[in-house]
């Protein structure tokens, strides 16, 4: 389940914004009116872009953001005051679930975005104030000319970390509920607890959803990539899946995979057709973005294992009955069986044997 396709990314256009100030030093935000037309819409619309890798939630029943932004959807267009009227209410139901003394200063972004066949969504962004000193220069100076300095504590900065908390909603059409998708600072791997209840949202994948999920892509990235692997890699790839996954808790960006999938198939470069076979899956399972804290009690390893030698012989157990594996003087394998009895000798029939 992907929240915008490639196509629809393209054809995002910034149609509506407006922004109030929040944060700890207020009781009450300091509420502003809309910006028409939009300003520095590259600038803003790049920032909305690069939140479109974050986590998925979806609207809990009776989520009043969800019910002032159908309002907004439904009658701006036709009342001139709806647009700033709501964004108001959504502002002061983001400061009280904000306001403490240690809530950073800056300001409650509402933005009203248009894609393919004019469709509607919503960003919503907490922006920091950043402290920057910026520097002007006459342009008919001397070559020596003494700089002048501004500071200023009440700006927009274009790197990521000044977006504290950012939630794009994509509303259904013809029935309620919604998907957003939400990155926050402050908890990269899920959101943050007065953001989910200001927001009113669920994450669609649960941990151990997503920790099924990555298994899968990653058992079959090792399927069909077995042969461009190290043979000891090779001979035993879902074990160091599973090894890898349950060594402790660690946390997981989909987007940063590269370190796991170093750690468990071995040195890979960022174009190997691994990777990129890798990043397609999990976009076609709908994961692209997440993150998430890998358990390993959510991960459940199978008890048999399988061992299948040059001469197609297969032993199917579990790690309780292990055969004993021998080295022999020649570099041959000796496998050892000790049982109370052979319970099956016969044909196999089964498929192409």
């Amino acid at each position: 389940m992907s929240f915008l396709t490639d196509e629809e990314i393209n054809a995002l256009s910034i149609k509506r914004m407006i922004f109030h100030v929040v944060g700890g030093e207020l009781e009450i935000p300091v509420l502003l009116s809309e910006i028409s037309p939009p300003a520095h819409v590259d600038f803003f619309l790049e920032r909305i872009k690069s939140a479109l890798s974050g986590n998925m939630f979806h609207f809990k029943k009776l989520s009043n953001t969800e019910r002032i932004l159908r309002l907004i959807r439904d009658h701006a267009d036709t009342d001139t005051t709806c647009f700033t009227e709501q964004s108001t209410l959504l502002a002061s139901d983001f400061q009280s679930h904000h306001h403490t003394k240690n809530a950073s200063m800056g300001v409650f972004f509402l933005f009203e975005l248009h894609t393919l066949s004019d469709e509607k969504l919503y960003a919503l962004i907490k922006y920091d104030n950043e402290d920057v000193v910026r520097y002007v220069l006459d342009a008919e100076g001397d070559e020596f000319q003494v700089p002048k300095l501004e500071r200023f504590r009440e700006s927009f900065v274009k790197k990521a970390e000044a977006m504290q908390k950012i939630a794009l909603v994509r509303l259904n059409e013809g029935f309620a509920g919604g998907l957003v998708v939400v990155r926050d600072r402050s908890k990269r791997t899920n959101i943050s607890v007065y953001f989910e209840r200001f927001l009113q949202v669920k994450r669609v994948n649960d941990p151990t959803d997503l920790s099924d999920k990555l298994v899968t892509v990653l058992k079959d990235v090792y399927k069909k990539h077995r042969n461009l692997l190290p043979e000891e890699i090779k001979r035993s790839g879902v074990n160091k899946i599973y090894e890898t996954l349950r060594h402790g808790e660690q946390d997981f960006n989909t987007d940063e995979a590269l370190p796991l999938l170093t750690q468990i198939f071995g040195p890979l470069e960022e174009d190997h057709a691994l990777v990129k076979y890798f990043f397609r899956k999990i976009k076609d399972l709908g994961i692209s973005g997440e993150s998430f804290r890998i358990i390993p009690d959510n991960i459940q390893k199978p008890r048999k294992r399988k061992l299948e030698t040059l001469e197609d012989v297969i032993v199917i157990y579990d790690e309780d009955n292990a055969p004993i594996v021998e080295t022999m003087e020649d570099g041959r394998k000796r496998i050892v069986i000790v049982t109370a009895g052979l319970v099956t000798d016969d044909i196999d029939t089964g498929k192409n044997r």
